[in-house]
Formats: structure tokens, sequence, C-alpha cells
């Protein structure tokens, strides 16, 4: 997969966290850059070339919120998660007002922060004129559709089908990126078998069911090839 299920830009002052996190994340199947201040992330924008930006509210120099302005002026099209201490969650909540998609604290739960993250790589994918290219690699594609439709259900119905439907469709993006077709095949099935039954519970209906169905598809045309 090519590049991976995203490009992530993780931006901390402490070695420990951006090693952890690019750590987790390069292992998921997400490239990774890091910088250890807003002033290098933002001189770095043009190699680092981010879906999405991980950003530390607290920072030396220009901290989490100056630099989430300036990434704001230059990339509007690119998703930012603020990433915070337990203490300073309602600092954290003020940076939604000014175009952060979400907020995680430390210490991290892992499972919830990648359900951010990828919600926030696929809303990248879903803006208009000046956001990132829409991709070209169908695992990409079958899991930034699932986590679109997924985040647009009803809470009830997301809970009973869409993040099962996330996990599939996660699961085979991973299985397929590290070559097993026969685990990429059986998470595909369970992708398939999720949809089914959203459908039928109609949690997912129109123009969301056939996104899914095509990205789907187009998947297991890729794995046939394989």
């Amino acid at each position: 997969m090519s590049p991976g299920l995203g490009r992530i830009l993780i931006v901390d002052d402490e070695p420990s966290v951006r090693d952890v996190l690019a750590e987790y994340f390069t292992e998921q199947g997400y490239e990774v850059t890091t910088a250890e201040s807003g002033v290098d992330a933002l001189r770095g924008l043009p190699d680092s070339r981010p879906d999405l930006v991980l950003l530390d509210v607290r920072m030396p120099g220009i901290d989490g919120f100056e630099t989430l302005r300036r990434l704001r002026a230059v990339a509007p099209g690119v998703s930012v998660i603020m990433v915070t201490a337990n203490e300073d969650v309602a600092l954290a909540r003020d940076t939604l007002k000014l175009g952060a998609l979400d907020y995680v604290s430390k210490p991290f739960d892992f499972a919830y922060l990648e359900r951010s993250v990828m919600a926030g790589l696929a809303h990248t994918g879903a803006r208009g004129p000046g956001a990132a290219p829409a991709t070209d690699d169908p695992w990409r594609a079958l899991v930034h559709a699932a986590f679109r439709v997924s985040r647009g259900m009803a809470d009830a119905a997301r809970a009973a089908t869409g993040v099962r439907l996330e996990d599939a469709a996660l699961r085979a993006a991973r299985e397929a990126a590290g070559k097993r077709p026969q685990a990429a095949e059986a998470a595909l099935g369970e992708v398939d078998l999720v949809l089914a039954v959203a459908a039928e519970l109609r949690d997912i209906a129109g123009a969301d069911l056939t996104a899914v169905q095509d990205a789907l598809a187009a998947a297991r045309v890729t794995l046939s090839g394989a």
C-alpha cells in the first residue's frame, strides 16, 4: 500500500511520546514523520505532506494553539487531532473552535486513538477543493469509505454495526498490506456480512451502502490479482 493507510505527522516536544506514537502507527501501516516543535512542523510541511497531524497542546515556543492556527492557514485540508495531558482536556476542547477535528489524552488508549486518526483521515479525503487527493489504493479507499459511513450513522446504529464495519475494513487493509491474502479475504467476508446486517437493519442505505459495496468490490479485484 502506498503511502500506507495515510500520512501522519506527529508533533510533540517529548521524544518518548514521538517515538511511541511513530512506532505504533508505522507498525499498523501508516507513513509517519515527526517534528519536535511547531516551527519544525510548519517548516517541514512541503516535505511531509501529511494527511493528518497529531499535535501536542503544550509545547515550548509556538504552542499547539498557535501551531494549529498557522496550519489552518497554510494547510486547510489537513485534519488535526490535538494530543493533551488529562489535566488539559478543557484546553484541548477549545482547539475544536480553531479547527481541530478531535483531541486525545495521554496516556493513550491506542484503540481509541487509531479510530480517531482513521476518522480524521477519512474526513480529509472527503473534503472538497484543496483537500488531499482521493486515494487510488483500493484498500485505503475501503477503510475510508467504511469510516466515513460509520461516522455518519446515528449513535445506536454506529454502536450496533458501524464500529464492526470499521474494524473489519481496517483489518482487511492491514492483512493485505502484510501480504496475507487469506486473512485479508476473511476480513472482507466480515465486511460483507456486516454490510448485509446493516442494510437489513437500515443502519446503512442508499448511496452510503453503495459506496462501501463498490470499495469492497474494488478491494476484492486487487486481492484476486495478487
